[in-house]
This record gives C-alpha cells, sequence and structure tokens, in this order.
C-alpha cells in the first residue's frame, strides 16, 4: 500500500535523459546493431551511426554491448565458449589439438588453418614467437607464431593456449 504524503516532487526536473534506460531502450535499432555486428563494425562505430541516425537518440555504450551480448549468446545457443570454439574450429577446417586436464578442463589449445600450413611449409625460413602471458579471463598464456615470406610480408602461422 503506498500513501501520498504530498503531490509535489522534492527535486528538479533532469535536463537531460542521457543513460536513463527507458530513453536510451532499442527497439527497432536492435536490428540494425545485430547487422553491423555481422558485419564487424565496432561498438563505439555502431553507436554514432545510431546517434547520426536520429539525434534524439539516448542510447549508450552499455546498451550496444547488450545487445551484442544476446546476439553472440543467441548464436551460440546452449554450447559453452569452448564448445563454440571446438565447433567452429571443426567447421572451418583449422587442424587442432587440445590436451585435457579433468574430462571437462582443456588446459592446452592449438589451432592453425591448412592454408596457413601450406604457406608456412613453403616460407619456413623465419619465424616470430610471441608469448603474451595471462591476459584473457581464463589467465591462460597465448602463444602466437607469426612467419615472414621472403618478400617480408608477415602471416600468423599459429595460435597456442598453455596452461602454466
Amino acid at each position: 500500500m503506498v500513501k501520498l504524503i504530498c503531490g509535489i516532487h522534492n527535486h528538479e526536473m533532469t535536463k537531460s535523459l542521457v543513460g536513463h534506460p527507458y530513453v536510451g531502450r532499442l527497439t527497432k535499432e536492435k536490428k540494425i546493431v545485430v547487422d553491423m555486428t555481422k558485419s564487424m563494425v565496432k561498438p563505439r562505430n555502431i553507436l554514432l551511426t545510431l546517434k547520426e541516425y536520429n539525434a534524439n537518440n539516448y542510447t549508450t555504450i552499455k546498451q550496444i554491448y547488450n545487445v551484442r551480448h544476446a546476439y553472440h549468446s543467441s548464436i551460440r545457443g546452449n554450447n559453452t565458449e569452448m564448445q563454440q570454439l571446438m565447433m567452429l574450429l571443426d567447421r572451418y577446417q583449422y587442424i587442432h589439438w587440445h590436451r585435457m586436464k579433468d574430462d571437462n578442463v582443456v588446459c592446452d589449445l592449438f589451432w592453425s588453418h591448412l592454408d596457413v600450413v601450406k604457406l608456412t611449409n613453403s616460407c619456413n625460413l623465419v619465424f616470430l614467437i610471441d608469448s603474451t602471458y595471462k591476459t584473457n579471463r581464463y589467465k591462460s598464456s597465448l602463444l602466437d607464431i607469426v612467419g615472414v615470406t621472403p618478400v617480408g610480408m608477415t602471416f600468423s602461422t599459429a595460435f597456442v593456449y598453455l596452461e602454466e
């Protein structure tokens, strides 16, 4: 039960509605955000496009990220992120190998594309190996192997997630 004591507001009306969830909601713009996400457009550029399309749009970057997350989750379905990655590696014919710690935990994962393996076999004089330590959410190292062609161009040969 709500009891009304005084019928006036105890604060001034806001001058701007930026950040207000109701005003910044995405209704018909969700399709635009999903289409631009499919086209690999960065979230900040999606937001700029929406603002150019409608000057009275109060959408924030967080709402763009929420729509993108919902779209990616709908694509993945009931699969975990690792199951989705393994499925995509198989679908796009990547050579991959993984080692399991337990029945459900992948501790190491190697992948490379078949076309890149052919390029690696033909340009196998210079390779650069770089390891980025524990910067992902799983706290595992990313080992990046880059090859160099005879004309000085570089290409990614393989990637490896390693558990320390």
